[in-house]
């Protein structure tokens, strides 16, 4: 495919960002009004509406394949999926029944996301397709590997925790932010439920200085995602109240900015507080409630229009009422929080009738043009059969078709991807 002129020469920024000829012309994309760069169209509504049963991750692919072949993109490597996170460069042994195929397909684009400093070449590498995208950063679970090492026998404490850190990958991470314009951050997060956190030494602080680490190392990849209008994968798991603490210290900072002034006006701390932000923040393989949902839709609100959450004076709204107006004030053309699911997380682990239920309550209150499917997977020959069953998960807790699932979610898998360096 020829690529533009002012295309990366990089080769894991060779991600297309136009709609010319070659290989992924069929993109649903279309020139904006004024030809200056490219807009998504509104996912057309498929004629199917039946409703399908969570099928075998094998089958769904077969389905949508066949949906591909017959719908509106013809071409042979046409995007049939987004898969908005994956780690298939760990290479590990294949979770799926793969047949014939040992590499992930051209029609399906994706996100690899690393877990440390170790494996960003492995990423950068995997990532030489027009069709995938890399992401770097610091999985919660390994922070073993950015610890110093002189510090292994050292009492750590709340007041010197930073010494504790071996910061030259965060160096290192924004070089490479600075090396490849497309690169994305990720995977970050949070999580009680780490190794890390369970087994670190009671004498050494235990979980409370293993939390206080996690929350480190986070907030400084956010903020550098911040910084250079990246978008960012995140990784909470029981770990809301945290997160959320540190997206609200974030506002406020932003909010009290040395850089604002008196004469600053309402334009100009909207533009500094949404640029505090990452452009877009995917919550990977999402398993919080309905209520975590609706609090970070709220809270966005509130970044691309300050006090909006308190108009109105202090009059209680309902569930119903809160659920209503959650979308007043945002964009929803470009959303900041997105919500990925996943067939290996979110169906196969959940595996109890009180976990299931919860789980499909957050399915049903995402809205839509803000569903991701990604297969979470860690070998290439799993990539689209896992993002295939997240669909086959997400049209069937949605009571919606595949198709209309798999076509919502390419759209949106897309946007989020091409988020780069959006908010001005």
């Amino acid at each position: 495919m020829a690529l533009p002129n002012n295309m990366p020469t990089c080769p894991c920024c060779a991600f297309i960002l136009s709609s010319g000829d070659g290989a992924l012309s069929s993109l649903p994309w279309n020139q904006d009004r004024d030809g200056s760069g490219l807009c998504f169209s509104a996912a057309p509504q498929p004629v199917e509406t039946t409703t399908n049963a969570i099928i075998d991750p094998v089958e769904a692919w077969e389905k949508i394949r066949a949906i591909g072949r017959g719908g509106e993109y013809k071409h042979e490597n046409s995007v049939l999926l987004v898969d908005s996170h994956g780690h298939p460069q760990l290479r590990r042994e294949a979770q799926y029944d793969a047949g014939s195929s040992s590499e992930q397909p051209s029609s399906v684009v994706s996100l690899a996301c690393a877990v440390a400093p170790p494996d960003w070449e492995d990423v950068i590498a995997y990532s030489s397709h027009e069709y995938i995208l890399p992401a770097l950063g610091v999985h919660p679970w390994y922070l073993n590997e950015i610890m110093e090492t002189s510090a292994s026998d050292a009492i750590l404490s709340e007041d010197c925790l930073e010494e504790y850190l071996d910061w030259g990958w965060l160096d290192d991470l924004e070089a490479k932010l600075l090396e490849h314009p497309n690169l994305l951050v990720g995977e970050i997060g949070l999580c009680k439920m780490a190794k890390f956190v369970r087994e670190f030494p009671k004498e050494k602080g235990g979980k409370a200085t293993a939390m206080a680490l996690q929350k480190m190392v986070f907030r400084r990849q956010f903020e550098l995602a911040a910084r250079f209008q990246r978008p960012v994968t995140v990784h909470c798991v029981n770990a809301h109240g945290i997160m959320m603490d540190i997206f609200k210290d974030i506002y406020e900072n932003a909010k009290s900015s040395p850089a604002a002034s008196e004469n600053d006006g309402e334009d100009e701390l909207k533009r500094r507080l949404r640029r505090a932000f990452p452009p877009a923040i995917a919550m990977h393989s999402f398993t919080g409630t309905a209520h975590h949902c609706n609090e970070l839709l709220l809270f966005e609100r509130e970044i691309i229009s300050p006090g909006s959450t308190q108009r109105g004076g202090n009059r209680r709204r309902n569930k119903k009422r809160e659920t209503e107006t959650r979308h007043e004030d945002s964009d929803s053309d470009n959303p900041i929080f997105y919500f990925g699911f996943s067939h290996a997380v979110n169906h196969l682990m959940c595996t109890s009738e009180k976990a299931r239920k919860k789980g499909g309550e957050a399915v049903r209150a995402i809205p839509s043009e803000r569903l991701l499917v990604e297969s979470d997977v860690h070998n290439p020959s799993d990539v689209a059969l896992g993002t295939a069953g997240a669909a086959s998960y997400a049209a069937n807790v949605r009571g919606l078709s595949l198709e209309e699932i798999v076509t919502t979610t390419t759209t949106n898998g897309l946007r989020f991807l091409r988020s780069v360096g959006r908010p001005q």
